[in-house]
């Protein structure tokens, strides 16, 4: 670690194998990722004072998306990316003074790009916030308690990237698919949506018109319905819709 002020070296580890991405805190304290050597996945995330001593030590069988320290250098989080076990899609908080996980979790809110810690006077933490570049910032209780969901709600489906509303109302569509008077409300947020996303964003196309097709016909608006599943099928034949369309025609028919 290097003090440009000073122009010197205040701390070198040399026993880490790949480190990766860092965070610094105000009083020294750090945090770094081990990346490590080898084809499967594997990843090492350490703190430290500045007195070289080590505050945490957590391996994870996934690759870490992101990480970052609180500035009073109390509070880490962490961030995996998928993998094909347990330890994918974590957010995980550390209370390095306590020495123990305040909270592990798959967040509701995806993965973010940036964080900040809300700590009181006393050095407790209040509250973690997850940055979300074009959609906003939502809330985690030290706890782990999701603290934002109305906010989070309208945010992934009025703002940010059109495949991030698509992907919005497909996750609300999906975690309430009977809900009529949800599939009404989702439907003009997701059409504006679909009218801005780029015709080369295939998936993001594909997954939005096959959600609007399950939208109109939850709705009961089968010939619309159809449109909209035989428009996802042109851009993605493999969409998965095939069977459904079929089945739609052929009730249409009598």
């Amino acid at each position: 670690m290097l003090d440009y002020q000073a122009d010197q070296v205040v701390l070198r580890i040399s026993d880490l194998y790949r480190p990766m991405a860092s965070a610094v805190s105000d009083t020294g304290a750090f945090v770094v990722c081990d990346a490590h050597f080898g084809n499967r996945l594997c990843s090492e995330v350490l703190a430290f004072d500045t007195a070289h001593k080590k505050l945490l030590s957590r391996s994870y069988s996934a690759n870490v998306f992101n990480l970052a320290i609180s500035k009073c250098g109390r509070y880490v989080v962490i961030q995996t990316a998928n993998a094909p076990n347990g330890d994918g899609n974590l957010l995980e908080l550390f209370d390095l003074q306590g020495g123990e996980a305040l909270f592990s979790k798959q967040p509701q809110t995806g993965w973010a790009d940036e964080y900040s810690f809300a700590v009181g006077d006393d050095g407790v933490l209040e509250k973690l916030s997850v940055i979300h570049e074009g959609t906003g910032r939502f809330n985690y209780s030290p706890s782990g308690d999701f603290l934002d969901h109305t906010e989070f709600r309208k945010a992934r489906l009025f703002t940010g990237s059109p495949e991030m509303r698509i992907f919005g109302a497909k996750e609300e569509l999906k975690a309430d698919p009977t809900n009529r008077t949800l599939a009404e409300e989702l439907l003009a947020p997701l059409e504006v949506a679909l009218k801005e996303v780029e015709r080369s964003r295939v998936d993001s196309l594909a997954t939005g018109l096959r959600t609007k097709g399950e939208i109109l016909e939850l709705l009961g608006r089968g010939a619309e319905a159809i449109s909209a599943y035989e428009m996802a099928l042109a851009v993605n034949p493999k969409v998965g819709v095939a069977a459904r369309v079929a089945k739609l025609k052929k009730l249409a028919a009598g």
